[in-house]
Parts: C-alpha cells; structure tokens; sequence
C-alpha cells in the first residue's frame, strides 16, 4: 500500500487581495483589520479598497509599510 502524499501549497498575494490571506500572510485577524480601517488606522485608497465585485481588498505593500511603523 502506497503512503499518502502531502500536498504544501505556497500563497503569494498580488498587490491587492482578499481578507482571507491577512491571518497566514501578516497574522492580523478580520476583525483587527475592520477595527484599522473603522477607526482611520488603514485608510479606503491607500491599505483598503473595494473590488469591481465590492469585496474589501488590502494593498499588500501599505500593509507592510504600516507594519513597519511608517504611517
């Protein structure tokens, strides 16, 4: 009997993409990043946009830049 195979799939996100990759790429929940941009901390154009589908999308390099403690 053959052993099973492990599959490991390595995500690398666009300029811009979903909320679903915030946690795996930046450990950083859904609800934090609604909190950041309620509260101005990430702002619509520049770390958060809406989609052509009107889905929240994050720019990957604002984030990192943010993290960095630039604002």
């Amino acid at each position: 009997m053959a052993a099973a195979q492990q599959i490991e799939y390595q995500v690398y996100p666009g300029a811009w993409f979903r909320q679903e990759l915030l946690g795996p790429i930046f450990g950083i929940t859904t609800e934090a990043a609604r909190k950041y941009r309620e509260r101005g901390l990430w702002l619509e154009g520049k770390h958060w946009r809406k989609d052509p589908a009107n889905r929240v999308v994050y720019s990957r390099k604002a984030i990192e830049t943010w993290m960095e403690g630039a604002p």
